[in-house]
C-alpha cells in the first residue's frame, strides 16, 4: 500500500512538473503595438494608459491596435505592455501603408509614469505615459523647443 502511494505521488510529480514547463515554454510572445497613424502624420503621438473612463484598446490575435487620431493623442484603459511597434499610415478608404523602412521616422521614443506629493500628505499618481515622435529627423528636430 505504501509503495503504491509512493508511485502515485512521484507520478503526479512529474506531471505537475512537465505541466509547468508547457506553461512556461508556451507562454505567448508580447504582443505587437499596431499603430494606425492618419495619412502623412507628422507630430508627437501620445497614450495615456489605466484612464477607466476611456475605452480599451482593440485586439487583433497578438497585436494591439492604436488608432491614432489627427491630435496624436489617445487616452486609454488598457496598461501598458512590453513588445515591438510597427506603424501605418491609413487613408479615408481604410488602406494601409506602412512606414518607409530606408528612413528612421521614430524619435525621442520613451515611457513615463510617477507621483507628485501634495502639501497635505497625500500622493497623486501620475499615469503612464507613451510617446515618441513621427517624421524624419529634421522634422523631429524642429519640433523640439530651442
Amino acid at each position: 500500500m505504501r509503495k503504491m502511494l509512493g508511485i502515485a505521488i512521484a507520478v503526479s510529480v512529474v506531471v505537475c512538473l512537465i505541466i509547468g514547463t508547457i506553461i512556461v515554454f508556451n507562454k505567448p510572445d508580447n504582443p505587437t503595438h499596431k499603430f494606425l497613424l492618419p495619412k502623412e502624420y507628422t507630430g508627437w503621438v501620445e497614450v495615456i494608459f489605466d484612464q477607466p473612463e476611456n475605452p480599451a484598446l482593440k485586439q487583433e490575435g497578438n497585436y494591439i491596435v492604436y488608432e491614432v487620431p489627427p491630435s496624436g493623442k489617445i487616452k486609454t484603459s488598457s496598461r501598458n505592455n512590453t513588445g515591438s511597434m510597427v506603424l501605418y499610415y491609413i487613408d479615408n478608404n481604410g488602406k494601409k501603408t506602412k512606414l518607409p523602412e530606408t528612413v528612421i521616422m521614430i524619435h525621442g521614443l520613451g515611457t513615463s509614469s510617477g507621483e507628485i506629493g501634495n502639501a497635505d500628505g497625500t500622493t497623486t499618481k501620475i499615469p503612464e505615459k507613451l510617446s515618441f515622435f513621427v517624421g524624419t529627423e529634421e522634422q523631429w528636430e524642429q519640433s523640439q523647443p530651442h
